[in-house]
């Protein structure tokens, strides 16, 4: 019997089925990967991710991604990053054991900021980033910014006010019912302590007393009646404990109300304001100006700063607690993924240092080439051992894009997260952007842009800042026609080729703080004070005459009622003491009347201090 090593009747359908794979693979792979890799973009960015072509390379183990689009996240017609080819070299080792190794990476013909052809899809559902981005949008309006109001003063005629409205009204009403509370409480109290019934009893121990004659009592007479005085002095000092501890209580009961009425005060300031509101008297303090202006488009900024770093410490927890993700779908229930980091062991993904050499295409401000290094990019943090650090910087000749150079640090090692971004460009073309409340657009051309974010835990710190020497301005006149105060602060706004703009933001990511400050604010300010601050002065004086004349009818019964509540609790308490030191002197006197020249044997009490 012949072996055979081969089955020559199963060669052909065998090579066969492999042309079919290979076929298979050759048409499909591609576009799989291609369709993939936007699926888990967008789902891991938050955002539309269209990837144009995939060219996959097996022998390198690299592939090639070109007309790379990244929507932005808060703008469904811009693309936040438009990249012409990705090359990307992967070590096959580390893909063996399900592990990405980054060898080599490469960009070529980046763009920011441009339109999209067509209007990205919103993030949706209930995956980390459709809430991660509902939350930074959350977080944005919690910032208040004012809205510009440039009304003529000619244009007010009267002001009608509902005293329902007023809060100084309400803080006045609800003063008095604690100041009817308090008098009874006052009452209350007096009657409740035990001074008329120690009283009483005293004096009518001392009409006992005075029909008696110490000679005709006796030793032990006399030694019982000194001890009935002693008794009752004793009385009447604990009378007068409880009457002081009851008169602190109502210091600080009458010293509420006299606080109330400080309070009426501020409730009438915070009047004058909402009274003035209704006039939409125009507005002229340089910080509010700054604000209306600049106030959106600065929390814009703050806000993509956010964004990427909530992200960032999404997909680079610190710690080595078991995380969850969904599962991959499945006929019945797709389930959840849950990973157990172990020390000692390569993370899932790991970038331990890289240079990255990209360029940015077109004729913008920003084309040219770029170095960017990177160290310590990972999955998981806590088993690298060292912050996250990435850097790009580029020089150039010439007036467009002189420097620029970003510094970022994501320290996610421990629970104390520390995230820092810094990034500052010389030269470099500023966006253009509208003023809110004018038909007008502000173009700050070529010039210096800053931004400083930190975020400690959920303590918050950034500065965002513009500076231009090449400012041009543009009215659409064609939009509405512009009332005397709009005119006046187009002169003066469209006569500026500098323009220069800070905004800070701190506190925590619950309750953020704004302030906005330019040079622009503060040039509109002085002038409309200078103009129209004499006719203002006279509309904010009918404001408050009008508002003073609807509160002071509530008010001043207020303050008469609190004043005699005050008055009348003085009054009560010193004469309460009176009555209690008119009879101690009294028992004092008659108890030195009995004892005589008995004070050895009846030693007399000692007289309070």
């Amino acid at each position: 019997m012949k072996f055979r090593l081969f089955r020559w009747k199963a060669i052909g359908p065998l090579l066969l089925l492999l042309a079919v794979i290979a076929v298979l693979v050759a048409l499909f792979a591609e576009p799989v990967a291609r369709d993939t890799t936007e699926d888990v973009s967008s789902d891991v960015l938050g955002t539309q991710v269209d990837v144009g072509k995939v060219d996959l390379y097996p022998r390198a183990i690299a592939a090639d991604l070109r007309r790379i689009e990244i929507a932005d996240p808060f703008d469904v017609n811009r693309n936040l990053v438009e990249a012409g080819n990705i090359h990307v070299l992967v070590d096959p080792e580390a893909l063996a054991e399900k592990k990405l190794v980054v060898r080599r990476l490469s960009l070529r013909g980046m763009r920011f900021g441009t339109a999209r052809r067509t209007p990205a899809r919103p993030a949706r559902g209930d995956a980390f980033a459709p809430q991660l981005v509902r939350a930074v949008r959350q977080w944005a309006a919690q910032f208040d910014v004012p809205i510009l109001s440039l009304t003529p003063i000619d244009t007010i005629r009267q002001l009608a006010l509902d005293p329902t409205q007023l809060g100084t009204i309400r803080a006045a009403t609800s003063l008095l019912a604690r100041t009817d509370s308090t008098r009874k409480a006052i009452e209350g109290g007096l009657r409740a302590l035990p001074v008329t019934p120690t009283v009483d009893s005293a004096k009518a121990l001392i009409a006992r007393l005075d029909t008696l004659n110490p000679r005709r009592l006796g030793l032990q007479g006399t030694r019982d009646a000194v001890e009935s005085v002693r008794r009752t002095i004793r009385q009447v000092e604990d009378a007068r404990r409880q009457l002081e501890g009851f008169g602190k209580n109502v210091q600080q009961g009458v010293g509420l109300l006299g606080s109330g009425l400080g309070q009426l005060d501020e409730a009438r300031r915070r009047d004058y304001e909402f009274a003035k509101g209704l006039l939409k008297l125009p507005t002229f303090a340089a910080p509010e100006i700054g604000k209306a202006f600049f106030g959106q488009v600065s929390v814009a900024r703050f806000q993509q700063a956010m964004y990427w770093v909530q992200l960032g410490r999404r997909y680079m927890p610190p710690g080595l607690l078991p995380r969850e993700t969904t599962g991959p779908d499945r006929l019945r229930l797709a389930g959840t993924t849950v990973q157990f980091p172990k020390e000692k062991r390569y993370p899932p993904f790991l970038l331990e240092a890289g240079t990255v050499d990209f360029t940015i295409g077109g004729e913008g401000g920003l084309a040219g080439a770029y170095a960017a290094s990177v160290r310590g990019l990972t999955t998981t943090p806590a088993l690298y051992g060292r912050p996250t650090v990435i850097s790009a910087r580029r020089r150039a000749e010439g007036p467009v894009l002189r420097s620029l150079k970003v510094d970022a640090v994501l320290d996610h090692l421990t629970r104390r997260t520390r995230d820092s971004i810094v990034a500052v460009a010389e030269g470099v073309g500023l966006p253009a952007f509208d003023l809110p409340g004018l038909p007008v657009r502000l173009d700050p051309g070529s010039g210096r842009s800053g931004l400083a974010f930190v975020l400690r835990g959920d303590q918050i710190s950034g500065r965002w800042s513009i500076a231009s020497d090449r400012v041009r301005w543009s009215i659409d006149t064609a939009a509405r026609r512009l009332n005397d105060v709009e005119r006046l602060v187009w002169r003066v706004i469209s006569g500026l080729n500098d323009l220069s703009v800070t905004a800070e933001v701190s506190g925590t990511i619950r309750a953020p703080r704004l302030a906005v400050s330019s040079n622009l604010d503060q040039a509109i300010a002085a002038r409309l004070e200078a103009v129209i601050g004499e006719e203002l002065a006279k509309a904010e004086t009918k404001v408050r005459a009008e508002v003073d004349r609807l509160v002071n009818e509530k008010v001043e019964p207020v303050r008469r009622q609190v004043a005699e509540v005050q008055a009348e609790a003085r009054q009560r308490l010193e004469a309460e003491r009176k009555r209690l030191g008119d009879v101690e002197q009294e028992l004092r006197a008659e108890l030195k009347r009995l004892s005589g020249g008995l004070t050895d044997v009846l030693p007399l009490p000692k007289l309070p201090s």
